[in-house]
């Protein structure tokens, strides 16, 4: 009989170590469960490329929008997790397949979306300044979105002798007539070759301290002359070229 108690308190013994160890398995678990899930946050996530001037509500009906779970740590700020807070918005820019929905990709539709200009500048420290040159001083009316000129004028000097100069030096063209580089890429794939629109009408990326330049010596009795310059290198190849 002894022994039978002495068999039925180790029975118990064990099945409460094995219950012990189950409990702390699962806490241990649901520890690691929570830190897990506490890195992570549902995020709104282009699933296709949007077009600038897309309103919340059509990207959202056509599927471009969803919400994903994303590492904290990747996201960026202002981002935007609600969808209904898109639903009186427009989209400001173009915005890529897998781009984060941000506060700055979607505004305010009173706002407006801006003009297909506006989006091509660089940065916010430059401004767009259009003139009107003919195919004699416009390098046969051949330049086209993303070339690089020399603008040049001629001034008299202190004597009245006429000087000719450089007013600005590699100067983008951000567009020709109504064709930005955007638009070009947009309209023939990127492919080299495709035909330019010809236009005497070109915009310049510059500073606004620059742009009165351009606006003066335009106004001026000998107006402006440009000179194309050789295709800029890209970003990649300067890297390159800095490396050897």
């Amino acid at each position: 009989m002894s022994n039978r108690r002495t068999l039925m308190a180790a029975a118990a013994i064990v099945l409460a170590a094995v219950a012990g160890i189950g409990v702390y398995m699962y806490a241990s678990n649901a520890d690691e469960r929570a830190a897990d899930n506490a890195g992570f946050v549902q995020a709104l996530v282009a699933t296709a490329d949007i077009a600038k001037g897309t309103t919340g509500s059509e990207a959202l009906q056509a599927g471009l929008v969803k919400s994903e779970r994303v590492a904290k740590s990747s996201l960026p700020p202002s981002i935007v997790t609600d969808q209904n807070v898109l639903l009186e918005r427009v989209a400001a820019s173009r915005i890529d397949a897998k781009q984060f929905i941000t506060e700055q990709t979607f505004k305010d539709a009173s706002d407006g979306a801006g003009s297909i200009f506006s989006e091509a500048i660089a940065t916010e420290k430059l401004v767009a300044v259009t003139v009107n040159v003919d195919a004699e001083r416009g390098v046969a009316n051949q330049i086209a979105p993303g070339d690089h000129v020399d603008l040049a004028t001629t001034i008299e000097d202190a004597s009245g002798n006429p000087i000719t100069g450089y007013l600005l030096r590699n100067v983008k063209v951000l567009a020709v007539g109504g064709s930005t580089v955007l638009q070009q890429n947009a309209a023939t794939g990127g492919a080299a070759g495709a035909p330019l629109e010809v236009s005497g009408l070109l915009t310049f990326e510059v500073s606004p301290e620059d742009a009165l330049r351009v606006i003066q010596a335009n106004s001026g009795g000998s107006g402006l002359y440009l000179v194309l310059l050789p295709p800029q290198p890209s970003s990649a190849e300067t890297t390159a070229a800095s490396a050897k």
